[in-house]
């Protein structure tokens, strides 16, 4: 046991020391690319302002996506994208490039947020606030936040980074809620007329329909809480 203990304990240091220089490389980088991100004027390129010149570009829906993934990345404002993609194309066309550009993007800032702080947040790993998060980060969970209007993504993709929840489920979850609401959005979109923003072009069906898949997760998650806990028990 003592010389197991003294073979094991020693490399731990080594492997957290190795964590954290690759957790500042990683946060350098990610510096890098923000900034190289807010020089390259794909913002300013996919926007309201200039919809008629993007309407006409062929290669719109990769700049689409190569805007929101960087927006999703680097915690940016990503709303004005479920607004002008549904502007520009019908509803299918329009959910699979904001489903495109926010797997991408969500991704992308999980990643950052485990490589980059994981080592960092490791800390915390007892904390009641952590225990508590980990505990509600169920599918049915990630998916209730993703499906609710004005839910706080970028919050998300860095909090599943950190408390590394399994990225299959993160990822399909993200998928399944923000393909339900970018298809309602596009419909909704589509059938209004003059709307200046997201708001503007919702209706009480697009809200409703929101809002009982919301009411659905909630009620998923309290009962796969109630599974984990009953085989706890056995």
């Amino acid at each position: 046991m003592n010389e197991q203990a003294t073979s094991v304990n020693p490399e731990a240091p080594a492997d957290s020391k190795k964590a954290r220089i690759q957790s500042v490389v990683i946060i350098a980088a990610m510096v890098i690319l923000f900034l190289a991100f807010m020089k390259s004027g794909l913002r300013e390129q996919v926007s309201r302002e200039n919809l008629r010149a993007l309407g006409t570009n062929p290669f719109a829906p990769v700049l689409i996506v190569v805007a929101m993934t960087g927006a999703w990345t680097f915690a940016l404002p990503a709303s004005i994208f479920f607004f002008i993609t549904p502007l520009l194309y019908p509803p299918l066309v329009a959910t699979s490039i904001i489903c495109a550009g926010s797997a991408a993007g969500s991704g992308m800032g999980y990643l950052a947020a485990k490589f980059g702080g994981g080592p960092w947040f490791r800390r915390f790993d007892n904390s009641k606030v952590t225990k508590f998060l980990s505990r509600h980060s169920t599918f049915s969970a990630l998916f209730t936040i993703r499906v609710f209007p004005s839910s706080p993504h970028m919050f998300i993709n860095y909090a599943a980074g950190l408390l590394r929840i399994p990225f299959v489920k993160f990822l399909s979850a993200t998928l399944l809620g923000i393909g339900i609401k970018a298809f309602l959005y596009s419909t909704a979109i589509e059938g209004s007329v003059g709307a200046s923003s997201i708001q503007e072009a919702l209706n009480w069906q697009t809200v409703s329909a929101l809002m009982a898949l919301t009411a659905l997760g909630i009620l998923g998650h309290a009962v796969q809480r109630k599974w984990v806990k009953d085989e706890e028990k056995v």
